[in-house]
């Protein structure tokens, strides 16, 4: 037992060195991945990285003395399956007949060391099912390659760094570490009921990277400082080979100043000429996808970013520098020196205490305006942004807000696409790019083959939904396509030619889609049960009311149910009563309940099914998405805040299309109508 304790402080003293090695990667690839860094994420990323690195401390300590060490007992291999089985029947009396034989097998070294090899892996198998998603036979075959790892590891005397084997190599130690991984992907399913769901976790992280957060930019910042300084560096070391510091010093000038112009230098070039040759990043924002904009998320002028980074310099600088000369003032030359100066001289440690408190109410005040920030999630705004009209976004906000800035009312999107079908791109392939789009979306926040409910009504948003069908099923995900009837009686075009298409397709191919025509509640609740995502392309932008009508209305309603109160098996007591109209979630409000546990992953088709998407105006019941994907514009009712609570976060699907260069040309169109029309009055 020494042994193995001893091996968990190796680990306990070495993590740290590795934890830091691994923070400044791990950020920047969360920030890339996620645009933000979830504290439960960080958490289970670095206990697997404790976990892997103790196991493997189990596994190849104690270390031999020397490089030319002999194990006698490691020089052969052990090939002989179950030999542990025949060890420990050979060194115990126990008999299976006999219980009360049975607790001497507890202190048999035989039967212990097998159930550490059992346990060595446990958790690893945990970490693939929870947190890595991973299905049991790919858990199998990880844990496999793992052991396998270990075990070569020993053989090969940790990989030729000893002359000779000083473990040995037991094939029953490939079996008994593999059935650990095994036992520990069985036994966290009972867990994950009540473990936060990391989808969730992603999505949020997602969600919350949209903003720049102040570590994401301090980070940026310091990579950046970094760059600048090694850049430095590397080039004054340069000079220093070529001669510059001898001709420097020959000719009466200082190496040191000349190494600082370096350094200003390189400061320069990182944040005022790159920039300006990279529409607004530094090579730090660049690596974690920020940008510099205007606060309207338009394009920043060439001189701005050196204006915000020449302020911020500015402003460092100067506080640093009247200390410097503060402190630097001789007290008994006073009759020597300026008004000003002498005052300075005179009451030095008092101006030194105002510094030291002015510094420190600067601090607070930064630190109290971050948090402040990250609480209302706004952006945290330095003063030199301010003066210079700039602010740093993350890449993805910045194209999310000229989106939203862009909005088209119903009847122009309706324009636009015929505009486009003008140019040559029917709405039967609109159709085709936006139900491929919210596949995508779907693959994105629901990576393993979880059955997937698409609802798709009769119109061509039900087109929308069926293409996603397909493309889900071509991707391995078992769909159930909810319709309210056959798609040869839908009447839309080209909704109707494409759902026949869809499904003949799926039926040629033995797709995993199946259609469930008009369902009555029971089958319905059946599929969402199972369901780890809900696609909602019932209603489109051509909806509005007060009510939605049935079977719409009973098919969003159980959905949202799924969404809010749980699977039907969990608080049967509140379940029973299935009353749609007792739910929080059908009145309009501001905010909605809070997610049930396991609830699947909603998604809407161009915006919620009950949400009139000029108004914003929300009917009973309103389909309650985790994400719109919204098609070629924003509508005016996707952008006003009541919308947020039923939309999710919004991603916009341009389709292929360049719509602003369409919008601009309808738009211009319209004026010269209207100019027209004046005229001839």
């Amino acid at each position: 037992m020494s042994v193995y304790t001893g091996n968990i402080v190796s680990g306990l003293l070495t993590f740290p060195l590795i934890a830091f090695a691994i923070t400044l990667p791990y950020m920047v690839y969360q920030y890339r991945k996620f645009g933000s860094i979830p504290w439960l994420r960080t958490l289970i990323v670095y206990s697997f990285v404790f976990y892997m690195l103790v196991a493997y401390y189990m596994v190849i300590l104690p270390l031999p003395e020397n490089r030319s060490a002999v194990v006698p007992y490691a020089a052969h291999p052990q090939l002989v399956p179950f030999h542990f089985v025949q060890l420990i029947a050979d060194s115990s009396a126990a008999s299976l007949a006999d219980p009360s034989t049975w607790p001497g097998l507890l202190r048999n070294p035989n039967v212990y060391e097998a159930f550490f090899n059992v346990l060595l892996l446990v958790p690893l198998g945990m970490y693939l099912r929870y947190y890595f998603r991973r299905t049991w036979w790919q858990t199998l075959l990880i844990g496999f390659a793992t052991t396998l790892f270990y075990e070569t590891s020993q053989v090969t005397g940790l990989w030729g760094l000893y002359a000779h084997p000083y473990r040995l190599f037991d094939v029953d130690d490939l079996m008994l570490n593999t059935l650990g991984a095994m036992v520990g992907f069985w036994a966290v399913g009972p867990a994950m009921r009540v473990l936060p769901d990391m989808r969730l976790v992603n999505m949020e992280a997602r969600e919350e990277g949209l903003r720049a957060s102040v570590t994401r930019r301090a980070l940026s910042f310091l990579i950046d400082i970094l760059a600048s300084q090694a850049a430095a560096g590397l080039l004054a070391g340069v000079f220093r080979m070529l001669g510059a510091q001898a001709a420097i010093e020959a000719a009466g000038g200082s190496w040191d100043a000349a190494v600082r112009g370096i350094e200003l230098a390189s400061l320069a070039v990182l944040f005022a000429l790159v920039p300006a040759l990279t529409r607004g990043q530094t090579l730090g924002q660049k690596l974690l996808k920020l940008r510099i904009v205007r606060p309207d998320a338009s394009p920043a002028r060439w001189y701005q970013p050196a204006a915000r980074y020449g302020l911020l310099l500015l402003f460092s600088w100067v506080p640093f520098a009247l200390l410097s000369g503060i402190v630097g003032l001789d007290t008994g030359r006073t009759g020597e020196m300026g008004a000003l100066a002498a005052f300075a001289a005179r009451h030095q440690a008092g101006i030194i205490w105002a510094w030291l408190a002015f510094m420190a109410a600067w601090a607070v005040s930064l630190g109290v305006r971050a948090v402040r920030a990250a609480a209302l999630k706004r952006p945290f705004v330095m003063l030199n942004g301010v003066l210079s009209n700039t602010r740093v976004m993350t890449v993805e906000g910045v194209e999310l807000e000229r989106d939203r800035r862009t909005v088209m009312d119903v009847a122009e999107v309706a324009a636009l696409e015929r505009r486009i079908a003008e140019d040559g791109t029917p709405l039967a392939v609109l159709m085709e790019r936006a139900g491929a789009a919210v596949a995508d979306e779907v693959r994105a926040w629901v990576p393993d083959p979880s059955p997937v409910v698409v609802l798709a009504g009769s119109g061509n948003n039900g087109g929308d939904g069926w293409v996603c069908a397909r493309a889900l099923a071509e991707a391995g995900y078992p769909v159930t396509l909810v319709a309210p009837d056959l798609a040869e009686r839908l009447h839309a075009e080209p909704a109707r030619t494409t759902a026949l298409a869809a499904f003949s397709d799926a039926a040629a191919r033995d797709l995993p889609l199946s259609v469930l025509i008009a369902p009555d509640a029971d089958v319905l609740s059946d599929a969402f049960e199972k369901a780890g995502a809900v696609v909602d392309a019932l209603l489109g932008t051509g909806f509005s009311g007060d009510e939605v009508r049935e079977p719409y209305a009973a098919w969003i309603r159980a959905a949202n149910r799924r969404r809010f109160e749980g699977a039907r098996g969990r608080g049967r007591g509140r379940h029973r009563k299935r009353t749609p109209e007792r739910g929080e979630h059908e009145r309009p409000r501001r905010t909605l309940p809070a997610k049930a546990k396991g609830a699947p992953f909603a998604v809407a088709v161009d915006v919620p099914s009950g949400l009139a998407a000029q108004t914003g105006a929300s009917a009973r019941p309103t389909f309650a998405a985790d994400l719109t994907v919204t098609m070629l514009a924003f509508k005016p009712g996707l952008a006003g805040p009541a919308a947020a609570p039923w939309t999710g976060a919004v991603k916009l699907a341009k389709l292929g299309v360049d719509v602003p260069a369409l919008r601009n040309e309808l738009r211009g169109n319209a004026a010269g109508d209207g100019a027209g029309a004046d005229a001839e009055a």
